[in-house]
């Protein structure tokens, strides 16, 4: 139990100086007893070093303003660890609600979609990862019928519509992703690796999913329905989303990405309620796409 509200004080902490402008301690403190997490000025001060050295988020203190700040250079880390710590409170709370009563299981439905990962195949690649540990594996794919045996060196651990991936290189340089759910017969080996991307999460910055061959990075225009805008709101697209029009007749954005088959997945999705403006090779490849849907349906196959 102390772990869970160690976790939460340090998301609390975190997202209050966030959204403030310089809190005090004092603030802070009392901050965190309005929460019941009643805290010395001690154990504040050891969360604040938490933060600084195991997830590298350095909330430093200004004379000038007598409070507390996020370092610029921690932003991207606070987003990250803020996805963390909501995970685990999350799982907490209906942890604690399940347990209650086995009845209440019947009032949460959990996503069924994707196959079931084995939590020791997940914690085998996380800790192969980690330690940089070469690992193999005979891995299914549902593109392909047959299976075959992989080595790779594991980067990084990645998720993806409810998909866990390990992206990692084989001993020629080449980098792939292998789904975790096709993964049999997995074994960690004692040999380690130095990495060959020194930030492997950086290849992923400037795309949807998974594909990242494509080399240029383009400005990708999209105008909503009104209807679907405030879905598109609280869920972007892609964290470089900005709103270019919101009024009673669209939702117009812009998303900087490389252009793959996850983005064409996403904008299809949508079906009708959203046209490509920009750029006009996009604009092409999607109606095609709807066109070559349409030829399926005309053709009277089943």
């Amino acid at each position: 139990m102390s772990q869970f509200k160690t976790i939460e004080r340090l998301s609390l902490i975190l997202n209050f100086v966030n959204v403030n402008h310089y809190p005090s301690l004092d603030t802070i403190l009392s901050y965190l007893s309005d929460n019941d997490l009643e805290t010395t000025e001690r154990t504040l001060q050891r969360d604040l070093k938490t933060l600084r050295e195991m997830c590298f988020i350095d909330v430093k203190y200004n004379r000038l303003n007598d409070g507390y700040w996020i370092d610029e250079a921690s932003k991207n880390d606070f987003q990250e660890w803020m996805r963390v710590f909501n995970l685990f409170i999350n799982a907490r709370v209906i942890n604690e609600i399940l347990l209650k009563s086995k009845s209440n299981l019947d009032v949460i439905d959990f996503d069924s979609s994707g196959q079931e990962l084995k939590s020791d195949i997940l914690g085998k690649v996380l800790g192969a990862v980690v330690d940089r540990k070469m690992i193999r594996f005979v891995h299914h794919s549902y593109w392909h019928k047959e299976a075959k045996e992989v080595e790779i060196y594991p980067h990084l651990l990645k998720q993806y519509l409810n998909r866990w991936y390990v992206f990692g290189c084989f001993k020629d340089g080449e980098f792939r992703s292998f789904g975790l759910d096709g993964i049999l017969e997995l074994e960690v080996l004692s040999e380690t690796f130095k990495l060959k991307k020194k930030k492997p999460k950086d290849v992923f910055n400037s795309i949807i999913g998974l594909t990242y061959e494509a080399e240029k990075v383009e400005t990708i225009v999209l105008t909503f329905d009104p209807s679907q805008g405030n879905y598109i709101k609280s869920q972007p697209i892609h964290h470089s989303q900005k709103i270019l029009i919101d009024n009673e007749t669209e939702l117009r954005i812009e998303i900087r990405v490389k252009v793959n088959y996850e983005l064409e997945e996403q904008i299809l999705k949508h079906g009708q309620l959203v046209r490509v403006l920009e750029p006009k090779s996009v604009r092409k490849l999607i109606k095609n796409r709807l066109k070559e849907a349409l030829a399926v349906y005309k053709s009277g196959k089943n």
